[in-house]
């Protein structure tokens, strides 16, 4: 093994190889002519390793060292989204994916959204081809617009389902039910009676529609309408005032 003899003869290109050098020196016991010379290689070694340390900071010759296990939070809440999307099945499975010319006698719409609502949200083109992914899109603004996510499951699901409906509605209802998804819901049933009283030349072909719906969201909620653990009052969804028609 031949020993370098002096500094300029170490090759400054990986240091890790100047690493294992010294070490091969120091296993095998090899001679050096004169402590300072040893000295000498050492520490124009581990100058090397410090010269290198920018390059490895910007990823170079880190492929040898094991992935390093971060323990904290995740940046995306992955829990969160999976809740959005179980509750949206849900409300998509009442809404449904058909186009509708005239839905509740005003605008088009398809899988529940009507134009001008898609276009509020972002979507640009004729609500008939609004896709499956173009339509949870806008149904996710929609989600953190109604303040469903701050509120625990089974009310979320009550609170966007009714949301989507009549935003407005859904505001007044949150705040009176309490928190409670039983008067909640009795609450909804409650006003679709009421509007199809009231109007009954345009809401009351609705009303069967409209109870089924709330029937479906009373199966799912059974046993959990108890009140929430929740500060309504802290949460304030942006629900404007009610359309001259309600969504069917």
């Amino acid at each position: 093994m031949t020993v370098p003899k002096d500094i300029k003869d170490i090759a400054p290109v990986d240091p890790q190889q100047q690493m294992l050098l010294i070490a091969k020196l120091l296993s095998k016991d090899v001679s050096i002519a004169g402590s300072n010379s040893f000295e000498a290689l050492l520490s124009a070694s581990l100058n090397q390793v410090d010269n290198h340390s920018e390059l490895l900071d910007k990823g170079q010759a880190v492929q040898s060292f094991p992935p390093l296990q971060s323990s904290g939070p995740p940046l995306v809440n992955d829990r969160d989204n999976s809740r959005f999307k179980e509750i949206l099945a849900t409300v998509l499975k009442h809404e449904g994916s058909a186009y509708v010319q005239r839905d509740g006698g005003a605008e088009s719409s398809r899988f529940g959204i009507l134009q001008s609502t898609a276009k509020e949200y972002g979507y640009k083109g004729n609500i008939r081809n609004i896709t499956r992914a173009d339509a949870e899109a806008v149904y996710k603004k929609i989600w953190d617009k109604s303040g469903a996510a701050s509120l625990p499951y089974p009310l979320s699901l009550v609170h966007f389902d009714t949301y989507v409906n009549s935003p407005a509605a859904a505001v007044k209802l949150l705040k009176k039910s309490g928190g409670n998804t039983g008067i909640y819901l009795e609450m909804r049933a409650r006003r679709y009676t009421r509007l199809a009283e009231l109007r009954p030349g345009r809401y009351a072909r609705y009303l069967k529609g409209w109870m089924n719906r709330v029937a479906d969201l009373r199966n799912m909620t059974s046993g959990q309408s108890e009140i929430q653990n929740v500060a309504l009052n802290s949460i304030n969804p942006s629900g404007k005032a009610d359309n001259q028609t309600i969504k069917t």
